[in-house]
């Protein structure tokens, strides 16, 4: 059954530029990347309204499943924009949110059960609806045109097919479980369902910046995280790849994925029975792929790698491209709706 809350998460996303980023795999700079597509719209921001005179439009994180640590606190501390001039610079708006969270470092899934503190789908989406609602409306109470330009960015955890949250109160046959130990039903954490990253979201319909694996191996996982999300519908905005800094390093991995690109990109279309079909695989060989290099080793600064030519340059092009691909869905989507048709969340 298709969770009540997800014809008004669809509506909450179509003023406010929104995206999912996914992991092709845990450890591939996820947050990393989040936090410089955050910068990148805020340096962008920052410097229109530093030219018009008027209110920067906002950026929003959101993390909604938080194992251990925080990566909000991580994006928040990487993607802040300081005055470097006079008092009178304006700063770009931003925002960020955990919405649930455990103590235990590890899969949602297994830290729900550990700790006894289940999450359902259900939950996770309505809490997802409802933030996503939250910053529409202030954007239509702000009524003014930076406010439609604010955007969103939710990253979810570990990789494309990594476990959500467990409960009880997952119990469609889809759902994943265990055996439980003892008799006594939903009482046995290990009797408690759980989906997939990629299953929880796609009800909401929301575009993807797919964060791939830089990494010996990354190519054969990148494209089967790719496949998973084309598979159920998702429209794919964009890639990123980080250099790991061994060998080949992601450069050789982002040549295949863009010999790859070029030979689907034409042919993953659904719904061609309608005007103006969506397609699910947005990829373009060359703008929508971005090579970015090695990370500093650690605990070095990322300062200096985030203010870089390659890497400033880099996001803000392919931000650029992610907000055009934007536009077009939405106009595409009002071409359908003058057209007599109306658009569902994939199913």
């Amino acid at each position: 059954a298709m969770p009540s809350a997800v014809p008004s998460a669809a509506a909450a996303a179509r003023l406010l530029r929104t995206h999912l980023v996914f992991g092709a795999n845990t450890d591939v700079g996820k947050t990393v990347v989040t936090a410089g597509l955050a910068r990148a719209r805020l340096l962008k921001a920052a410097t229109a309204a530093s030219d018009a005179a008027v209110a920067s439009p906002a950026t929003h994180y959101i993390k909604p499943l938080q194992c251990g640590g925080s990566d909000e606190g991580w994006v928040r501390r990487h993607a802040e924009i300081t005055s470097t001039a006079t008092d009178l610079t304006p700063i770009s708006s931003y925002s960020a949110q955990t919405l649930f969270r455990w103590e235990m470092a590890s899969s949602p899934h297994l830290a729900s059960r550990v700790e006894k503190v289940p999450v359902s789908d259900d939950e996770v989406l309505k809490s997802l609806t409802d933030a996503l609602t939250t910053m529409e409306d202030e954007s239509v109470a702000n009524s003014g045109e930076a406010t439609i330009q604010s955007s969103i960015l939710v990253e979810t955890a570990g990789g494309v097919l990594s476990p959500s949250s467990a409960s009880p109160d997952n119990s469609l046959t889809t759902h994943a479980r265990g055996v439980p130990s003892s008799d006594e039903g939903g009482s046995d954490p290990l009797s408690w369902g759980w989906s997939t990253q990629a299953d929880l979201y796609q009800p909401l319909g929301l575009p993807v910046v797919l964060v791939g694996d830089g990494r010996l191996g990354g190519i054969s996982c990148t494209l089967s995280a790719l496949e998973s999300l084309a598979v159920r519908g998702y429209d794919v905005h964009g890639i990123v790849v980080v250099d790991d800094g061994g060998g080949y390093g992601s450069h050789g991995n982002v040549s295949a994925l863009r010999e790859y690109a070029a030979s689907q990109s034409s042919s993953h279309v659904r719904g061609q029975e309608f005007p103006f079909a969506r397609q699910t695989y947005q990829v373009d060989p060359v703008d929508s792929i971005l090579s970015l290099p090695p990370l500093p080793l650690e605990p070095g600064p990322l300062k200096s790698w985030y203010q870089s030519a390659e890497v400033e340059e880099g996001l803000a092009a392919f931000e650029d491209r992610l907000e055009d691909l934007w536009n077009k869905e939405r106009g595409r989507e009002d071409q359908l709706s003058s057209h007599g048709y109306f658009t569902l969340p994939p199913v």
